[in-house]
């Protein structure tokens, strides 16, 4: 399968599964939010019919102008009274209300009605349906915990249309007695419940739409993703490789009159030129190979890159001073030792540069191990079957230091990453924040109508916290989101640490905590941003905070220096695991309950727009130190 084809593939497969699993996500939360609103709007109905019976029952029964042909209850041991202006009153109890409501709802169309059921009923109108009945045993068997849960509910399609069908218990009360002790009741007894139909048509149809919407932009964005990331691929990597490619098989037809026309300043233009720089010192190497063979001493010597040269059994038998620089090794001590020792032919990467069919040079990358030890990460370049006068069959043997380019490319990844995180946080973050506002402007305006509500009184902080704590992390990720670029400016960088000192000081002075300042008397001016540089330092002492846990001692510290001028934030807390030092800058990564794991990333990008460097000194129980190295003056002309 040839590049394009796989690149399409990958690009298709990733974003149809990426997108897929975000409709996804949004599918069910819109599923979960519709049987929350239903559930809502059944246990409302639910508890107001709850609060009518009480009502009832806490009056002992209500009154109300009897109908002609209406007869009494005769389960009530007084059910007519006849007033001083000669009207009969009929005496209405908790449950003959409840069943007139219940059957009043019947005659109100298929969007609601309820029903009272019960297994032991009275009345005829109270028999159960087969839901009913399912719900009654529930209940009865045990199956749920009463102490949480009192409810039972599904969804049901019947004559063409859907219903949700929500089912809640009524237990026998102590008022209740008055009416039902002679049924056999007890309090806490299970009489029946209240069954509740809601009319869910236009909730399905919405669902239908939404799916049909979801499908149409799921493939829409697919395919618009896929183009524009395809034509950004096929610029900037693809075209280059065939270059690339078309080059290599050049030099294996032993062409190397050409140069490689690519203006990148990516890896893939690092790659271009130090392919084009290689095809050259080849040529330049075996064109004098061919001249003489008695100076390729003189030529491996005075290479820029690590070069030696093996036998059939890889054994070394010459190598330059690089390798000898590069490995640790003495040149004396490298010549007594086999190419296998030094690199790890095992696991090796081959380049696009040599091809399947030539049996007289090699290309890949793979490791260099030096005299302690180290994995050096090295590019081979190996050109097989040459001659130096009585020795035949050697090797030459190219090696080039990949350790900066491996840490630029790297760099450049994490740099792609935080960006694309900041670009979809910011998304994301403004997406929240609308409605955000309209649920805090709707739950004040609930507050001020129910505040007097029990209910409602116990359930407001937890809602009201919780807004705040959204707003909060969507504040931190438009912070993070959307840099601000610094105003430079001359600065005292210990009246910035008082400040900052002073907006966190309440806070520490609650704990045990100490703060300790050992400030230099010179060199405390630095060009900087002076609100940036608060953020920085607040971040710090927050996080410091944090770790001592109400206990223990701050300590900050200016020491000048030449160019810069370092301050140390030490703290005595419960320090840093070592596998956890190289992950606290990355966005959302906390192991803090409450931590949205942002702090230290916008630290870290606020330190890198003052061209500032840091380190970070910790070990379990021993505390953490922070170093920043504040250069004392900004460049000219630098970017951002």
């Amino acid at each position: 399968m040839k590049l394009t084809s796989k690149v399409i593939l990958i690009i298709v497969s990733s974003v149809t599964l990426i997108t897929s699993i975000i409709f996804y996500v949004i599918m069910h939360r819109f599923e979960d939010q519709l049987e929350h609103n239903l559930l809502t709007t059944a246990r409302s109905v639910y508890k107001n019919i709850l609060i009518t019976r009480q009502w009832i029952s806490d009056h002992n029964g209500v009154f109300v102008h009897s109908k002609p042909g209406e007869k009494p209850n005769p389960f009530l041991p007084q059910p007519i009274l006849l007033s001083r202006t000669g009207d009969t009153l009929t005496l209405k109890n908790p449950a003959l209300v409840t069943r007139e409501l219940s059957e009043l709802s019947q005659t109100m169309g298929i969007h609601f009605s309820f029903h009272m059921a019960s297994q032991h009923f009275l009345n005829p109108i109270n028999k159960p349906d087969a839901f009913e009945n399912m719900a009654l045993h529930y209940f009865q068997s045990g199956e749920s915990d009463q102490t949480l849960k009192r409810e039972f509910y599904r969804t049901e399609k019947s004559n063409g249309h859907y219903y949700f069908r929500y089912f809640a218990p009524l237990f026998t009360h102590e008022s209740c007695l008055s009416c039902h002790s002679e049924q056999g009741y007890k309090v806490g007894d299970l009489r029946g419940g209240l069954s509740i139909l809601l009319s869910i048509d236009d909730f399905q149809e919405a669902k239908k739409d939404n799916l049909i919407f979801f499908i149409f932009s799921a493939l829409a964005m697919v395919g618009f993703l896929s183009f524009l990331i395809f034509v950004a691929l096929q610029k900037s990597v693809i075209r280059p490789l065939k270059q690339i490619e078309e080059g290599a098989q050049k030099i294996q037809q032993d062409d190397y009159n050409f140069r490689i026309q690519i203006s990148q300043k990516d890896e893939i233009g690092h790659l271009a030129r130090a392919f084009d720089d290689m095809r050259l010192r080849i040529q330049d190497y075996t064109s004098r190979l061919k001249i003489s063979e008695n100076k390729y001493r003189s030529l491996i010597e005075n290479s820029l890159e690590a070069i030696f040269i093996i036998d059939s059994d890889k054994n070394i038998l010459e190598c330059n001073s690089k390798l000898s620089h590069l490995t640790k090794y003495l040149s004396e001590e490298i010549r007594q030792k086999n190419m296998d020792y030094l690199i790890d032919t095992h696991n090796t990467r081959q380049m696009k540069s040599t091809a399947e069919t030539d049996e007289y040079t090699e290309h890949f990358e793979t490791t260099l191990f030096s005299a302690d030890r180290l994995k050096i990460p090295v590019e081979i370049y190996i050109i097989k079957d040459f001659s130096l006068g009585s020795e035949t069959d050697l090797s030459f043997v190219y090696v080039r230091d990949l350790s900066e380019r491996k840490k630029i490319e790297q760099y450049s990844i994490q740099t792609e990453k935080m960006v694309a995180l900041g670009q979809i946080s910011s998304g994301i973050a403004h997406e929240i924040r609308n409605p955000l506002f309209s649920l805090n402007n709707n739950l004040d305006y609930l507050y001020n109508r129910y505040k007097n509500r029990k209910e409602f009184k116990e359930i407001y902080p937890d809602l009201k916290s919780g807004i705040e704590r959204i707003h909060q992390i969507v504040g931190a990720i438009l912070d993070y989101a959307r840099p601000h670029r610094p105003e430079f400016r001359q600065i005292d960088i210990h009246e910035i640490l008082e400040k900052s000192i002073f907006l966190v000081k309440k806070q520490f002075e609650k704990s045990s905590t100490k703060i300790e300042t050992y400030y230099s008397e010179t060199n405390c001016h630095v060009e900087a941003d002076p609100h940036q540089m608060e953020q920085v330092f607040i971040n710090l002492f927050l996080n410091a905070f944090n770790a001592m846990e109400d206990t223990g001692i701050l300590i900050i510290r200016t020491i000048p220096a030449e160019k810069y001028l370092l301050v140390e934030i030490e703290d005595t807390g419960k320090g840093i695991p070592e596998e956890d030092i190289d992950r606290i800058f990355d966005p959302f990564y906390s192991k803090s309950a409450n931590g949205t794991g942002l702090g230290l990333a916008i630290v870290q990008r606020i330190l890198e727009q003052h061209h500032a460097e840091w380190k970070v000194e910790s070990a379990p129980y021993l505390g953490t130190k922070f170093l920043l190295f504040i250069p004392y003056k900004q460049e000219d002309n630098h970017e951002i």
